[in-house]
């Protein structure tokens, strides 16, 4: 008790706070893009880890204020530094961006997004693939049922004994998630990216990030190792059934009506 009260007392003197957020969407190259900025000039690595989900998980967030800020560095390391929280979670939670409005104001933040089936079989295969994993918390949380079986209980709430944490239908819902966040903040706060943007022009793509930011242009040379090497490239690998593909074009006419309504408020068509 004593220790918090002093984080919550010291930290907010000492340490820096985040200065811009990345808050999705799960499975869109966000830990990719972390990776990306932490390597540029003009900005500085968490103290812990990428994801701080502070936000989104209440046994954080009841932390309170002083736990948050102890995984930034101090404010005299950081100097004119940027430091980020990328949390792909936080799109996602309907809650989120009132507390991220009253803790961080005005803070600039970053969106991917995803085709919404191919975002939503590729966390199936994330959760799937945890049911071998020998750490035991992400064993807790796999989904050993089959991508179709997992889609048609989702489409049939009332048959669904398997919800939270995937929800891969709704965490593809971009324009519902945007609107929410758009109640709280003015659109130019956040900049939405598609992640398919960064597979066709890397350099095009984290350049603009980097107008968003302010910061300066990413060193060609930088840019040039970037495209040499891929980040955290998806080491599970399942064979798609002939139920999972079926349930696959069935999602991408279902998701039609949200990407519809998506491009409409962002002003843009993706090739969706």
């Amino acid at each position: 008790m004593m220790k918090r009260l002093i984080k919550g007392v010291v930290y907010p003197v000492i340490k820096s706070r985040p200065d811009f957020l990345i808050i999705g969407a799960q499975k869109a190259g966000t830990t990719s893009l972390y990776r990306y900025l932490s390597q540029h000039p003009q900005i500085l690595e968490n103290k812990t880890w990428k994801e701080i989900r502070y936000f989104d998980l209440p046994e954080n967030y009841s932390q309170g204020w002083g736990w948050y800020l102890g995984h930034f560095p101090s404010k005299v390391r950081k100097g004119n530094k940027l430091t980020c929280d990328a949390s792909p979670s936080y799109l996602y939670f309907k809650h989120i961006p009132q507390l991220i409005k009253q803790d961080l104001e005005n803070i600039k933040m970053i969106a991917v997004l995803r085709e919404p089936v191919s975002r939503a079989y590729s966390a199936w295969q994330m959760y799937h693939s945890f049911s071998d994993n020998p750490n035991q918390s992400l064993r807790a949380i796999a989904d050993t049922r089959s991508f179709a079986q997992a889609i048609e209980q989702e489409l049939n709430p009332e048959s669904n004994t398997a919800h939270y944490p995937y929800d891969y239908i709704d965490r593809g819902k971009y324009v519902e998630q945007l609107e929410n966040y758009y109640k709280y903040f003015d659109k130019n706060q956040i900049l939405i990216l598609n992640v398919d943007q960064f597979r066709k022009d890397l350099a095009s793509t984290l350049n603009s990030v980097c107008r968003f930011l302010e910061i300066e242009d990413f060193p060609q040379e930088k840019i040039r190792q970037f495209q040499e090497k891929k980040h955290n490239v998806g080491k599970y690998k399942f064979n798609k059934t002939q139920a999972d593909k079926e349930k696959m074009e069935f999602l991408k006419t279902y998701f039609n009506y949200f990407n519809e309504k998506l491009y409409k408020i962002l002003d843009i068509r993706y090739d969706w």
